[in-house]
């Protein structure tokens, strides 16, 4: 059984968001929406990162199956499109560690996956979002 700090793998082999129930909304959109998906989970990552380093960072929507999650200096606001009353406001501290926690479940679940496609867009995008906080797992 894979186990981060926030997800743990059900009885499908798929994601569970087992963290806090204050940040629930947020586990939720991750697990659903971006799913292991390793380009998505770094594409996130990187917002949110972009958005703690600039105060004038341009909010930006992340559109899935179910939620729609946006991105600003001022947090991570989430909304399920189809349950009114599942939404949130989430810091981008919050935001950031339930991702990086997600990006470890998904190294875990598809490591060679994860790391290739952590190349190929630290390539594509002339920067690693994750430099500094997590190794390679090939390096």
């Amino acid at each position: 059984m894979i186990r981060t700090q926030y997800y743990v793998q059900d009885g499908f082999g798929a994601p569970l968001f087992s963290g806090p129930a204050a940040l629930r909304f947020l586990g939720q959109w991750v697990t659903s929406d971006i799913q292991l998906s390793p380009l998505a989970i770094l594409e996130a990552i990187d917002l949110v990162t972009a958005a703690k380093a600039d105060p004038d960072f341009a909010p930006e929507d992340l559109d899935g199956n179910a939620h729609t999650a946006t991105i600003s200096p001022l947090g991570v606001t989430v909304e399920n499109h189809f349950v009114e009353h599942v939404q949130g406001e989430y810091s981008l501290d919050d935001a950031f560690r339930v991702l990086v926690d997600f990006w470890d479940y998904c190294c875990q679940a598809h490591p060679d996956k994860a790391d290739s496609r952590r190349c190929e867009y630290a390539e594509e995008h002339g920067r690693d979002p994750l430099a500094g906080i997590r190794n390679f797992v090939g390096a």
